[in-house]
């Protein structure tokens, strides 16, 4: 996995889940309710109060983000776990966010001593650094912000991935855990981002298959003010994929978008996700096309991957890259030695970068 910059990371205090932590302990509580997605607002309508651990998770809450003004976009990261001394499954990941939340992920990163747990920083729109892949191989550089996807949720407790049964994320033996947590203020009112997340860890089952996110991304957004934009964005496949799930991600501009297959040898094309009329809440509940891992969706190399996004700016001004987004998301089987995903940029193939 690749390292973290220091510009390119989260806004979590890391309460340690497991070996490598910094000696605090863990908030995983022993009695406690099935994971929440209902936050307690009953006694302050401003306050943040998620519901509580629950058994067999660990809690990571993230530092306030204070003073988010009216119209604020903003995203920030954070180390919230310091590397693990032996591989660990990520099994499930639940997480709360404030009103103005859009999303919590948690990425790897690969320690090598510079990085500080609980460190707050700006990292608007690195997810999709294109910094990534400068090597011969195509593989992802160390210059990369995030290491491999281990699970996220939406805003207001919006659901996360759901895995199928049987398969997990990997964390490697020297890979801690960083979070991504993105606040876009919509209100008229200053107001703090809080959010929290809570990881089930398991050991490693032999049996057990692991998976990664694939990105189709086209960091080339830029919607013309008062009209309707379309763009697309298609990668040459440089190897087979399995795919299990698959979606598309915009904002709240978008008016509708598709993922598709194009064989290599020509044909007519393979629908991989359609979403015909986008809705804002899609932005932080996705709904996903899946498959069994007994017949995944497989995209052979040569074939082409092309996602077509469709918008609607109401707005007088433009909106650009990473205001909005045009995302194909898809999560694939990989092997716990390497537990990434190859990902396309801007029509670029990278061999690995989730």
């Amino acid at each position: 996995m690749r390292n973290l910059p220091l510009l390119g990371t989260l806004t979590f205090l890391c309460l340690p889940a497991c070996g490598g932590g910094d000696g605090s302990s863990p908030t995983t509580h022993s009695k406690a309710k099935a994971p929440s997605t209902t936050v307690d607002t009953t006694s302050d309508p401003t306050a943040f109060n998620p519901p509580p651990v629950a058994e067999g998770y660990t809690r990571f809450a993230a530092k306030t983000i204070e003073g988010i003004e009216p119209g604020g976009d903003v995203t920030y990261c954070q180390y919230v776990m310091a590397p693990t001394d032996h591989d660990q499954d990520i099994m499930d990941l639940t997480g709360v966010q404030s009103a103005t939340g859009h999303h919590a992920i948690a990425f790897a990163y690969t320690g090598d001593g510079t990085q500080e747990i609980g460190t707050v920083f700006p990292c608007m729109g690195t997810e999709f650094s294109m910094t990534a892949g400068t090597g011969t191989d195509n593989s992802a550089s160390e210059s990369l912000s995030i290491g491999g996807f281990l699970g996220g949720a939406g805003g207001n407790g919006k659901s996360g991935v759901k895995l199928p049964d049987g398969v997990s994320f990997r964390l490697r033996k020297g890979d801690g855990v960083m979070m991504n947590v993105h606040y876009l203020n919509t209100t008229d009112q200053v107001v703090n981002g809080d959010s929290v997340i809570d990881i089930k860890f398991a050991e490693v089952d032999p049996s057990r298959l692991i998976a990664a996110m694939f990105v189709n991304v086209n960091l080339d957004v830029n919607l013309a003010p008062k009209a309707e934009s379309t763009s697309s964005t298609a990668c040459v496949a440089q190897s087979d994929i399995n795919m299990l799930m698959m979606t598309n991600h915009m904002h709240d501009f978008g008016s509708s978008a598709t993922s598709v297959v194009l064989p290599a040898g020509g044909g007519a094309s393979e629908m991989l996700h359609d979403d015909p009329a986008w809705t804002y809440d899609m932005q932080f509940n996705a709904v996903y096309s899946t498959w069994s891992v007994d017949a995944p969706f497989v995209i052979h190399s040569g074939d082409t991957i092309k996602t077509t996004c469709n918008w609607t700016n109401n707005r007088t001004d433009a909106v650009t890259f990473p205001r909005e987004m045009c995302v194909g998301v898809g999560f694939v089987l990989t092997t716990g030695q390497n537990p990434h995903a190859p990902g396309c940029i801007n029509g670029q193939w990278f061999g690995q970068y989730f």
